[in-house]
């Protein structure tokens, strides 16, 4: 990965995450300045000062630094997707993308159950969430406030703030949902 490829990583993230370059420094002890340069491709930073700044984006350095691995294609079929079945409230995933390629995001379908007996909850995280509703009808709280989205309806907010899903209907209902950066269950 080159310097600039770095840089521009870092800045995403911090800026996705609502960050200064003073933040940074106030987090972590690195320099806003040597932050910006990293930023600019303008030096590398030493593996101890990417660590630091990982630390302060709460990523694993791994995670600024990863290379392209496999095809940089994702195809899959319906059918043939991975699925992933939550342990309480019947929620399941169904992956959208492989793992093989680089990729700055996740996509997937979630399936809540008519039948929750209580809300699915997400813990915060770095980046941002985006969930469309394909079918049904989805509470989502996010905070403090409550809003219900029914199908055709979008929601794009901080990943930052924990939420809570609960399906309202007598339907399943189905919702497509986009993470980024790149989640792995």
């Amino acid at each position: 990965m080159n310097n600039l490829e770095l840089g521009r990583r870092i800045k995403q993230l911090r800026l996705s995450q609502g960050f200064t370059l003073k933040d940074i420094e106030a987090r972590v002890g690195v320099s806003a300045t040597h932050v910006s340069e990293i930023e600019r491709g303008k030096t590398s930073p030493t593996v101890g000062a990417l660590g630091k700044i990982a630390e302060a984006l709460q990523v694993n350095p791994s995670f600024l630094v990863d290379l392209p691995v496999g095809d940089e294609i994702s195809h899959t079929r319906e059918g043939d997707r991975d699925r992933v079945v939550g342990p309480r409230n019947g929620a399941a995933w169904e992956l959208l993308t492989t793992e093989k390629p680089y990729a700055e995001l996740s996509l997937f379908v979630l399936d809540l159950g008519p039948d929750m007996g209580e809300p699915l909850v997400r813990p915060s995280r770095p980046g941002d969430k985006f969930l469309y509703v394909i079918q049904g009808t989805l509470q989502i709280e996010l905070r403090d406030q409550s809003q219900v989205l029914h199908e055709g309806d979008s929601i794009h907010f901080k990943a930052s703030i924990p939420i809570k899903l609960l399906n309202l209907g007598p339907t399943p209902c189905r919702v497509f949902w986009v993470d980024w950066p790149r989640f792995t269950m």
